[in-house]
């Protein structure tokens, strides 16, 4: 008897036959929601067929390495149901190494297995397909005669981002059958036997709705906002809650800052969840403080309904062992994950990030912040919504102030799936939301000096300055300093400084400017970058901010008299001196061109019309479509490389290097973490109580500050991208990492 796996807690060996049928019959499972239950059966029953071999019992006695198992199954797939099989016969290929190359000559080349030995230098362990056919059926295991697949269908018309992601998905349901029965053989006691986890819990959104409609009834009894702002938020709320009976779709959310889209998207996806039975409510956002900020929100609403609801997956939280588990593959109701997670998962190759995928089918997603995207990602990231729109039985909301015209590349974005670009806006233009929130007025500056500047705000009581740069931060916080006489009551805020720091940061700074503290006239300058733009729930009677794209203008506007509490709050828009006007990247320069062509036509530009954010992203998007059109990856996808698609499609091209620093109010967990580092204990454990005291920072090794870092190392000599801050004088309490 061949066996695939070794033995489990009840000391038996599991039989290739037995754990093909069962990966088989959940990868059939998985595939059904979008009508491909055959071929996911089909990728399920062969994907392991290498395992009938005596090479493949070495591997199991330990006997042989780097042994291929996966390419004979591959082989026989493609055999069997030649074209209709190109996605399962690379879901199959690459269920351990990854996903490869997608062009079917190329793949039929690569099966053949001429040589002993594979691309990836591992011996197979079998080429003999027929003799391992026959042992496969001597286990009475029977392929079905044919499957119907769409990837053919995709790639015959050159729709590389459908035909690409539709074999992500099938190999999302493969590899999540894989682990998911692998990890039941193991975790048996009895012979033969499977101890599945327990599933997640299942959406109830009848229920969850109900309970948010009393909790919105309470929280507009406590409501400290003005009568006109309430009347607004209340106004989207229930438009939202009457859009959710739309068709599924893909749609946009435009709303102004400040009016309450937090629970807006979630009662539009509640009763949209309720018309359509969507399995799950997937929310997506760019920044770890608006994630950990609506996160808490939703809790707080449903916190009556346990702890299984609301699935938290990115890099700062630190789950229980059951949830975890659930975040391998999303088997939550309520997901709320980062773009950076979400968006790779869908250009990735690695089962690892792309095991949660099928997971995503039938359900509602909702973008925030969707000003954020990476222009130079939009064309192929809309493709791929649209396909999950198109084919997979979802529906997606991108919301903002700030709505992206988009559409611009709907003529691009068709040339990769066949429904393009063109959603629906889901609140009428009636409501005249922004004609509601006009309650700042905006001063638009030519460059000053720093010390002219720093002068200007310190004449304010409490005052928001937003810059580009964190070098242009530092130099004002020291220049109003100086302008001040002193640092009582003067903040800063930017990535230099560790998350448990700003944060400690932010919540001083909201009791300082709380409405009881701004009555008695509290003084407050914060000094910031763009991190305080999005999810930070600030609200000054004064902002001033550097010349950037007009997005980023809006959003710093929204954090002045966000409540509505003044008779009208003061936004002031300058350029730093002509030397030091600099930006983080070319996207964000020509954002600001943009904003100053404007100017120089209408001589003010409304910050509160949706017109003007119109045109300002169609002379964004169309003067520089050039540019999206020579991007990297166009080529690399007409080259179906799942590998290179995957290496070169980055929201953040993330070259920096984590630095744990000695942030004075975790004293004792820094040097915790340094002990243990030092002993070799880095671990997952190590890197979760690690991100709250860190920083991300870019740097080359002939940088000076790396005299003052140690390396950790796990295992003693492998690299793993952090370091430890020995200089103490290099973090301070104000402004966090100045290696200068």
């Amino acid at each position: 008897m061949y066996h695939a796996h070794t033995k489990n807690k009840g000391g038996f060996e599991e039989p290739v036959g037995a754990h093909l049928r069962e990966t088989a019959n959940l990868a059939a499972q998985f595939a059904s929601v979008w009508d491909r239950e055959k071929e996911g059966y089909a990728t399920g029953l062969l994907h392991d067929l290498g395992k009938y071999t005596d090479c493949f019992k070495m591997v199991l006695e330990g006997k042989a390495q780097q042994v291929d198992h996966a390419t004979p199954g591959a082989n026989a797939l493609l055999r069997q149901y030649k074209k209709e099989g190109v996605a399962a016969a690379l879901a199959a290929q690459g269920h351990h190494d990854g996903l490869q190359i997608g062009l079917p000559k190329d793949l039929k080349e690569t099966l053949i297995m001429k040589e002993p030995v594979s691309l990836q230098n591992k011996t197979y362990s079998s080429r003999d397909i027929e003799t391992l056919l026959d042992n496969f059926q001597k286990d009475n295991l029977k392929i079905p005669p044919q499957i119907k697949s769409d990837y053919l269908l995709e790639y015959n018309k050159n729709r590389s981002v459908a035909a690409m992601l539709y074999v992500r998905m099938l190999y999302s349901a493969l590899v999540d059958a894989d682990f998911l029965a692998t990890e039941a053989h193991f975790a048996s006691k009895e012979k033969g036997g499977y101890k599945y986890r327990p599933a997640g819990a299942v959406l109830e959104p009848e229920k969850l709705l109900t309970i948010l409609l009393e909790y919105m009834a309470r929280l507009r009894e406590k409501s400290s906002a003005n009568n006109e702002l309430n009347s607004l938020r209340n106004d989207l709320f229930n438009a939202c809650l009457e859009s959710g009976k739309v068709p599924k779709g893909a749609y946009t959310l435009t709303a102004p800052t400040g009016s309450g889209k937090t629970l807006s998207m979630l009662a539009f996806a509640l009763k949209h969840s309720i018309r359509h039975q969507l399995r799950r409510i997937i929310f997506v956002m760019p920044y770890l403080n608006i994630i950990e900020q609506n996160a808490l929100v939703y809790r707080e609403v449903f916190k009556s309904c346990g702890d299984n609801l609301i699935l938290e997956d990115h890099s700062l939280v630190e789950l229980p062992e059951e949830q975890r588990l659930f975040a391998e593959n999303w088997d939550a109701p309520i997901i709320v994950t980062t773009t950076i997670r979400f968006f790779e998962g869908l250009f990735a190759n690695r089962s690892s990030s792309c095991r949660r995928l099928h997971n995503v089918a039938n359900s509602i997603i909702l973008f925030d912040e969707a000003q954020s995207m990476p222009p130079h990602l939009a064309i192929y990231t809309l493709a791929a919504i649209s396909y999950l729109v198109e084919r997979y039985r979802c529906s997606a909301v991108f919301s903002t102030a700030t709505q992206p015209a988009f559409e611009a590349f709907d003529d691009r974005i068709n040339k990769h799936v066949s429904s393009g670009w063109q959603p629906s806006e889901l609140i009428s233009e009636e409501l005249k939301l922004f004609d509601r929130t006009r309650d700042v007025q905006i001063k638009w500056k030519e460059h000053l000096p720093w010390e002219v500047i720093a002068r200007e705000i310190a004449k304010e009581s409490q005052v928001l300055a937003i810059v580009n740069t964190k070098k242009q931060a530092r130099v004002l916080y020291q220049q109003i300093k100086e302008e001040l006489g002193t640092d009582k009551g003067l903040y800063f805020l930017s990535t230099d400084m560790s998350p448990a720091h700003r944060l400690a940061v932010i919540e001083k700074i909201k009791e300082l400017i709380s409405r009881e503290e701004y009555d008695s006239g509290m003084n407050c300058h914060l000094i910031s970058t763009q991190c305080v733009e999005a999810g930070v729930d600030l609200d000054f009677p004064t902002v001033w901010r550097a010349l950037g794209p007009l997005e980023a203008i809006i959003q710093a506007a929204g954090r002045c008299n966000r409540q509505g509490l003044l008779p009208f709050g003061k936004v002031v828009v300058f350029r730093p001196p002509m030397e030091d006007e600099k930006f983080p990247d070319a996207a964000y320069e020509k954002g600001a061109a943009e904003v100053l062509v404007m100017l120089e036509h209408k001589e003010n530009l409304d910050l509160e019309d949706p017109d003007v954010i119109k045109e300002y992203y169609h002379r964004y998007f169309l003067n520089n479509l050039h540019h999206f059109d020579k991007d990297k990856l166009t080529q690399i996808f007409q080259q179906y490389d799942f590998l290179k698609v995957a290496q070169e499609y980055r929201w953040i091209k993330d070259s920096s290097i984590n630095i744990l620093v000695p942030y004075s109010e975790e004293i004792a967990s820094y040097y915790e973490l340094c002990q243990l580092a030092r002993k070799g204990d880095f671990n997952r454990t190590w890197i979760k109580k690690a991100r709250p005291i860190s920083v991300g920072y870019r740097v080359n090794n002939k940088h000076y500050l790396f005299d003052y870092l140690e390396p950790v190392l796990k295992g003693r000599k492998e690299s793993t991208g952090w370091y430890l801050l020995l200089n103490p004088d290099l973090y301070s309490n104000s402004i966090g990492l100045n290696p200068i």
